[in-house]
């Protein structure tokens, strides 16, 4: 009896032994750890890939006023413009973007050749016993001295379709929507011939006795908001991938100016600017 249990015992431990051996085994198999996994390589995110700046400058040429004592040469230009804005290339023949435009319209300060009679007292008319009957205007030549100014900041969404890309070039068209921002200051101050000015000269009529008081000065400053629209067209060309030359025509309407001439009378004006503009785009990539 006790040598057929010590054996069964003998058979059971073995057996448990190698059952912890297999495990131990299995265990040495495997690693301590498991490393994280790598993170996935996601590439760099891009601001670019269509977005552009913008700058350019204008030759302009504004309409012959004649508004606020200003006259402006016909010739072309007259004036001059400069302006900044951001867009974006959806394509290769389409893209938009926002621009901001300033432009001095006109600037004036000086006297005017204009030449008008401007009464300055009266003298007493009497009859032959010496009694006032009537009295006779005294005049002098007056002229008139401007000081004028008007700008303008034009707000537009553009779009542009461009058509074709050769060597290099890509001619375009284009139009645009917006707003203007029209700031006027005028001020007109009238002098005798003799250089005395005419505000505040006073005189006493000798028949009726009545005072009167000349002041034909005027001066008036507004700002005021309009619709605004061009149209344009012209051609880039790549100097290297990030920065296009751009030249271009624009006409851009500013709505109508109003002002008052010599005499104080309201004058209109329609603004229609030409514009030959040049200027660069660095795209963003």
């Amino acid at each position: 009896m006790v040598s057929l249990f010590s054996g069964r015992r003998a058979t059971a431990l073995a057996a448990m032994v190698g059952v912890f051996l297999s495990q131990l085994a299995q265990a040495a198999d495997m690693p301590f750890f498991t490393p994280p996994a790598a993170p996935l390589n996601e590439g760099l995110v891009e601001f670019g890939s269509g977005w552009y700046l913008r700058g350019d400058i204008a030759a302009a040429r504004a309409p012959v006023l004649n508004i606020d004592g200003a006259q402006l040469s016909p010739d072309f230009p007259n004036n001059w413009a400069a302006g900044l804005g951001f867009g974006y290339q959806y394509n290769n023949w389409f893209r938009t973007d926002v621009t901001a435009d300033y432009e001095q319209l006109f600037s004036r300060s000086g006297p005017d050749t204009l030449i008008l009679p401007c009464q300055i007292g009266a003298a007493p008319v009497t009859d032959l016993t010496g009694v006032i009957i009537g009295s006779t205007p005294i005049f002098a030549g007056c002229s008139p001295f401007f000081r004028s100014r008007a700008t303008t900041a034009a707000f537009l969404a553009n779009t542009y379709v461009d058509l074709g890309h050769w060597w290099g070039f890509t001619p375009y068209l284009g139009a645009g929507v917006g707003v203007d921002v029209l700031f006027q200051k005028a001020q007109v101050n009238w002098f005798q011939g003799n250089g005395v000015p005419l505000a505040g000269v006073t005189w006493t009529d000798p028949f009726s006795n009545a005072t009167f008081m000349q002041n034909w000065d005027l001066s008036h400053s507004n700002t005021s908001l309009r619709f605004a629209f061009a149209f344009m067209g012209g051609v880039s060309y790549d100097v290297t991938d990030h920065f296009k030359l751009d030249v271009g025509y624009r006409w851009l309407n500013l709505g109508t100016i109003t002002g008052a001439d010599s005499f104080g009378n309201p004058v209109k004006r329609r603004l229609d600017i030409h514009q030959l503009r040049a200027g660069v785009r660095y795209v963003i990539d």
